[in-house]
């Protein structure tokens, strides 16, 4: 790693920590306001150690920060989830697991950022391990700094229409895997393997209206809150939202399901 590139890392550590504390002090209020002091205790606890975890060493960061998504995207806030600003899951999103599940993870996702691919296992076991539990993918897409990220997105949105449900889930759990083959080969190799006609797969990726779509879910990440990927809302039963940046660790994600169950 260069200096340079650890000057870059070192700012990007500072940068995630400043945005973590600030979700914490505003989690923290309404939580308090909402459920009393033990929840809001909880909470804080998991967004600092989530944070000094994916920090503390090797030049890993927590998230990838949004330096400019097409430039729509304006100074890191640090707002939490806001039920005004968050669209609540319906019959147009990819789910998997209980489709009538309590308790929803919504992760805001981008197919080539590495802790999107670091946190895709501990999702997919919470939601294998927990009836209760759904999840639901949207797309959050940084271009200017994964450059395949974009057509990524727009590959798994065409495999979901001219596929299945099941179909597009396969496709996410490959691309993390296979990052580094991300590209139009690999994304036509893949509609073959699902037995998609690869002109109507053409024809579908040059489809700005899927472009639009992607784009939509990525306005209402950041109006939501997220200033980097991977970004997650937990909506518990009683529909608070509870985000987190980052890819915590599966004990903690855990835990925000608790608490999520018992609130």
């Amino acid at each position: 790693m260069t200096i340079v590139d650890q000057k870059m890392c070192v700012v990007s550590k500072q940068v995630t920590m400043a945005f973590n504390k600030n979700i914490l002090m505003k989690t923290n209020t309404q939580m308090q306001n909402r459920y009393g002091v033990p929840i809001a205790i909880v909470v804080a606890g998991l967004l600092i150690a989530g944070a000094v975890f994916w920090t503390g060493g090797g030049g890993d960061i927590a998230s990838n920060l949004t330096r400019d998504t097409k430039g729509k995207v304006g100074q890191p806030s640090g707002q939490p989830a806001q039920a005004g600003e968050f669209r609540i899951p319906d019959e147009t999103d990819h789910v998997q697991g209980n489709p009538d599940a309590p308790i929803t993870i919504v992760e805001f996702s981008d197919l080539e950022c590495p802790f999107c691919a670091r946190i895709h296992p501990t999702l997919k076991r919470i939601v294998e391990e927990n009836e209760d539990v759904r999840w639901v993918f949207r797309h959050f897409p940084l271009s200017t700094i994964h450059s395949r990220a974009l057509s990524a997105a727009v590959a798994s949105e065409c495999i979901a229409r001219l596929g299945t449900n099941d179909n597009f889930w396969t496709f996410i759990d490959e691309a993390f895997v296979n990052q580094r083959k991300l590209g139009d080969t690999w994304y036509r190799e893949m509609a073959l393997s699902f037995g998609i006609d690869s002109g109507a797969f053409a024809g579908c990726v040059n489809d700005k209206g899927v472009v639009a779509d992607i784009q939509t879910d990525l306005d209402e990440a950041t109006s939501a809150g997220g200033r980097g990927t991977p970004y997650v809302v937990v909506i518990t039963p009683t529909g608070q939202l509870v985000p987190f940046s980052g890819a915590l660790p599966y004990e903690q994600v855990s835990a925000v399901i608790e608490q999520a169950r018992n609130n």
